[in-house]
């Protein structure tokens, strides 16, 4: 007989069980039912049971019903992981910052997250089973049908751009990134996600247009743009202007060139182009910023200044900077305007005083010359009458002296703007100043001067003068506004710190402190109106500031200003011209020559050939005579040229006659009133001609023919004129 139980008879499911209306059984309901079935079975097999065999039995379903309860417990804690990963999956799918869509074969939506249906303001469950395409932009239609062809063809992950709507058909940007995979039923679905790239786009817009309108501005700017990199500096890109100002043919051309090229070998200070112009852009490189002024060449032999500014550009990677290049021409041009309009105002103003200061020796010449013309007559019968004659002429000799004085200050302030600039005696500058400015000062102050020797510097004589005279004029209106008695005007020089500095101080009314600092101003003036434009100081500053030099101002209100203009002295300025008219020279024995003088004037060639009687002379009344006398005989040591003639100017002659014999176009000297325009001071600096001022000391005068024409006999180079440097010498 066999321990093993007989096998039971499957039971039979009640119909119950298969009615649809109720219940499904839990476990327990089947167990219950199921011992009620089989209860004689269990009792049959039990009695044929020995002790022995029933232990073993309660003791394998003792451990069953354990490894049930264990197995209970991995199906709780599986269900509770299913749980979390169901909670898991919701948050990572449903509520992903991007949408999440599966697309079948055929269009239709299968799957969606929530984020899809709140981007598209609908219901997921609308959003399932509806083609993709009704959500798409109408417009962009084809996009979206390559993008999903070149996926399904390739297989390979695809990315586009387009517009979907939502559900009130509104339009926003979205960026679809997908993938093919296989779906349950073996068919090619699509999954893609979803990114709202509207605030993108819109940025992108924004930041288009802008680009556009800087664009705009940066090609239309009439200062030139441009950008450059390190360490060739070549430029990047630049706008017409920049193009223009290079002298490239296009873009292509200007991207291959420097700024230096771009420039004269040498620039104003005399330094190399080539070297200087890396110089400074390596100073902008190591602060971010920097300006200055450059000279550029317009076309060849055609010059002009600009201010260059330089910044670096906000970019990632290697540097970038962008320059800006103003032409100064125009403004130079405006302020060289300005300075010689407020000039002649000073002129206007001054002319009292310069009417007295030649009125007074004018009339004892007068007088005296008109005593000797009655005189001489009778001096032969009358010898007792040569003491008064003499007396009378020398009185006469120093009126005409005093107004010489006058002239030459007038000329030196009156002389036109000059880009080049010479040695100059500061001390002298602030003389003619104080002369021209004498008959504003003396009726109301004391003038003070305390003059220590100065060397010479780098400047312009005239130019010098009107920021003195402006400084004096200012601080004698400043003395005759505060009133009373007691104005003193103080002037002083000395040398401090490799510079030199001339003060001029007044116990005037003085300068209001919020004043104080906008006295440099254009159009700012304290004056009452009609006594001031304004522009003195500012014009006195760039100035100064042309030559190096700087100005500066203490004030008190009732106590008064001081002034104080610092000019730097310059190792390399140019030699002072050779004058023609200065101390005595040394007497030296006569060398007879022979001279050509050409003058228009009857007077002039009659006292030149008076003075020079010890040389053959020969005149010419005109330019064109003096050419028909040339075209026959050049045998001339020296050659006296008035400048300003009419018909056949001084420079036409000397122009065709270094066309013809450059030798004896070296040999001229020309003659002054001392007063010409920018185009023939540039002549002159060009020539190298010695320029001898009207009216000229006798003596030195006739000492000067003398050593030329000595230099003309022992063939020995004639030294040149040199004033004036050239812009960019030493």
């Amino acid at each position: 007989m066999s321990d093993r139980p007989p096998e039971a008879e499957p039971a039979q499911e009640p119909e119950a069980f298969s009615e649809p209306n109720e219940a499904p059984e839990t476990l327990r309901e089947r167990a219950q039912r199921e011992a009620q079935v089989r209860p004689g079975l269990l009792r049959d097999e039990l009695s044929g049971l020995s002790a022995e065999a029933g232990s073993r039995l309660l003791h394998e379903l003792r451990v069953h019903q354990i490894e049930l309860e264990l197995q209970n417990d991995e199906l709780r804690r599986s269900q509770e992981e299913l749980e979390e990963s169901q909670a898991r999956y919701f948050d990572l799918y449903d509520l992903a910052p991007v949408g999440y869509v599966t697309i079948g074969e055929k269009g239709l939506v299968l799957e969606a997250n929530l984020t899809i249906a709140g981007l598209l303001d609908v219901a997921r469950s609308t959003l399932v089973k509806q083609p993709w395409t009704r959500f798409i932009f109408h417009e962009d239609q084809d996009v979206y049908l390559v993008h999903r062809k070149q996926l399904l063809q390739s297989g390979a992950p695809q990315g586009c751009e387009l517009r979907l709507m939502k559900s009130d058909g509104e339009p926003f940007w979205a960026r679809l990134d997908a993938r093919r995979a296989q779906g349950k039923d073996g068919t090619r679905v699509c999954r893609t996600t979803v990114s709202d790239i509207s605030e993108r786009k819109r940025t992108q817009a924004a930041l288009e247009a802008s680009e556009a309108r800087h664009r705009a501005l940066f090609e239309s700017s009439p200062a030139a743009l441009m950008t450059l990199a390190p360490p060739s500096w070549r430029f990047k890109s630049g706008n017409a202007a920049a193009i223009t100002l290079s002298g490239a043919r296009d873009e292509a051309d200007f991207i291959s060139r420097t700024p230096w090229d771009a420039s004269p070998e040498r620039q104003p200070n005399g330094s190399l182009s080539a070297q200087e112009g890396p110089r400074l852009m390596d100073i902008a490189l190591r602060d971010g910023t920097h300006s200055f002024e450059w000279t550029y060449t317009r076309a060849p032999g055609v010059e002009f200044q600009a201010t260059v500014s330089i910044a670096r550009m906000a970019r990632v990677g290697a540097p970038l900077f962008q320059a800006t290049v103003r032409d100064e021409t125009h403004a130079k041009n405006q302020q060289a305007l300005a300075a010689q309009t407020e000039r002649l105002a000073a002129m206007g103003l001054l002319a009292a005083s310069v009417g007295h200061e030649i009125n007074n020796p004018l009339t004892y010449v007068l007088s005296n010359v008109e005593s000797l013309a009655q005189l001489l007559p009778n001096l032969l019968l009358e010898p007792t009458l040569l003491t008064a004659a003499t007396e009378q002429a020398r009185a006469a000799l120093d009126g005409i002296q005093r107004i010489t004085r006058i002239s030459k200050v007038l000329s030196g302030f009156s002389r036109m703007e000059a880009e080049d600039l010479s040695k100059v005696d500061v001390q002298q500058a602030v003389e003619f100043a104080i002369t021209l400015a004498a008959n504003e000062i003396r009726f109301h102050s004391q003038l003070v001067t305390d003059f220590k020797p100065l060397p010479a510097v780098w400047a312009s004589e005239g130019k010098l003068v009107q920021v003195f005279l402006n400084l004096l004029v200012n601080a004698a209106h400043a003395v005759a506004e505060k009133g009373g008695e007691g104005g003193c005007i103080t002037v002083r020089t000395w040398v401090e710190n490799a510079g030199a500095w001339a003060e001029i101080k007044d116990n005037g009314a003085g300068i209001a402190p919020e004043n104080l600092t906008r006295i440099f101003e254009p159009f700012f003036s304290t004056k009452r109106i009609g006594m001031g434009s304004g522009l003195g100081l500012s014009i006195c500053r760039n100035i100064l500031s042309e030559f190096g030099g700087e100005i500066q101002v203490q004030s008190e209100v009732g106590k008064g200003t001081r002034f104080v203009v610092r000019l730097p002295v310059r190792a390399e300025a140019p030699k002072s011209r050779p004058s023609a008219a200065g101390a005595r020279a040394p007497e030296l024995p006569i060398v007879r020559g022979r001279v050509l003088i050409i003058d228009d004037e009857e007077q002039l060639r009659t006292v030149m050939k008076r003075l020079l009687s010890s040389h053959e002379i020969v005149t010419a009344s005109s330019g064109k005579e003096a050419q028909a006398i040339l075209e026959l005989d050049e045998d001339f040591d020296l050659i006296l040229c008035d400048l300003m003639m009419p018909d056949v100017t001084g420079m036409a002659v000397h122009q065709w006659l270094s066309a013809r014999n450059p030798e004896l176009a070296r040999r001229i000297v020309f003659i002054s009133g001392g007063i010409f325009g920018p185009v023939t001071a540039e002549y002159l600096t060009d020539a190298g001609n010695l320029k001898i001022d009207k009216p000229f000391d006798n003596r030195a005068f006739a000492h000067v023919v003398a050593e030329r024409v000595r230099e003309a006999k022992s063939d020995r180079p004639l030294p040149v004129d040199d004033t004036v440097a050239k812009k960019g010498e030493d």
